[in-house]
């Protein structure tokens, strides 16, 4: 693996020692990007800054940098370069939503709020930042203040989903639910090709003891494509309390090759013996 990356890094180098202008290395990035070579792309958008360190266009480098970072998993070097951009272009609400995603991605949900409230503060109808900072609200346990970001984007756009979609899970968080189950069906008679919706309300029909129902659900889920481990988790769980082990083992199996935590898993699959 470190022979094929040394192979690609060298590939870069010889490719942006034949870029001689900024312009050129640009234009270089971008078929990186398209490449989805990101090794390539954070080498060249380096060396490009490196050229010319005071062009104004930096600052979207810096941002399409930041964003190269994340997708190799390099989280504090992404959270630098997105800060380094909002220095030169502070209201930039595109910039803000980046780098609040990953605030969250880092669990600082602290900084992650703040940058909503920027964002809000220079666009009050920012419906991605109200459900966003909804969300953050929810997991502080601010119920009232969920709410009401959530009612908010039905006041801006009455049709958007993520306003239901936000006051379906405060139900959830107050283990309400038959009340979530309700909000969900009504989602689901808009949204019938949803698999996350299916999902979600096999989880309140699985805490509501209807394991019929939620096995439907789950099949429904994975009928219209929807691959989250969350899916398989459930329904392992559900056969288990079933005594049917085969089956659960074979989801949690499907759940752990789809990223579920290993640990959880390996307990599951304990309880399978």
């Amino acid at each position: 693996m470190k022979k094929i990356l040394s192979i690609c890094l060298l590939i870069v180098f010889v490719q942006v020692s034949y870029a001689q202008t900024y312009e050129e290395l640009i234009n270089l990035s971008a078929d990186y990007l398209e490449k989805n070579d990101y090794v390539g792309a954070e080498q060249v958008l380096k060396e490009a800054m490196r050229k010319e360190p005071g062009n104004p266009g930096n600052t979207l480098l810096l941002t399409n940098l930041g964003t190269v970072q994340r997708e190799l998993g390099k989280y504090d070097e992404a959270l630098i370069s997105y800060s380094a951009a909002l220095t030169k272009i502070p209201k930039a609400i595109f910039l803000l939503h980046n780098r609040a995603a990953l605030y969250c991605q880092l669990n600082d949900f602290e900084n992650a709020m703040k940058d909503y409230n920027s964002i809000l503060l220079y666009d009050d109808k920012d419906i991605e930042a109200y459900y966003r900072r909804g969300l953050l609200y929810l997991n502080m346990n601010n119920m009232p203040a969920a709410r009401e970001d959530f009612l908010k984007i039905k006041d801006i756009d009455e049709e958007y989903i993520s306003s239901e979609l936000g006051l379906a899970m405060i139900y959830k968080y107050q283990n309400n639910w038959k009340k979530a189950e309700e909000a969900y069906s009504d989602l689901i008679y808009k949204y019938k090709r949803n698999g996350s919706l299916y999902l979600n309300r096999a989880e309140c029909y699985a805490n509501m003891n209807k394991n019929k129902l939620a096995i439907e659900d789950l099949s429904k889920a994975e009928s219209y494509g929807l691959n989250d481990p969350a899916l398989y988790v459930l329904r392992g769980q559900i056969r288990l309390e079933q005594y049917d082990k085969m089956s659960a083992k074979i989801d949690f199996q499907k759940a752990k090759e789809l990223g579920a935590n290993s640990e959880t898993i390996s307990a599951l699959l304990k309880k399978c013996e």
